[in-house]
């Protein structure tokens, strides 16, 4: 089962920026046929601030309600 994206804010672990990004947390490639842009635009994000793109596979929710990397 595919899960619906979610729109989530995220803190850049080089620069310090927070910023909002689009996140899908699992995606069946075997059930739905999503391009590989989608696939990695829907598992990364791109800092507004310092242009680091950060994977977004392993993320914890910090005490703010913010994502960070582990």
């Amino acid at each position: 089962m595919t899960s619906p994206p979610e729109e989530i804010t995220i803190v850049c672990p080089t620069c310090g920026t927070p910023y909002k990004t689009w996140w899908r947390p699992s995606m069946n490639l075997s059930l739905d046929e999503f391009s590989p842009e989608y696939v990695r635009a829907m598992s990364s994000g791109t800092c507004p601030g310092c242009h680091t793109v950060v994977n977004l596979s392993a993320l914890l929710v910090d005490e703010d309600g913010r994502w960070r990397l582990s």
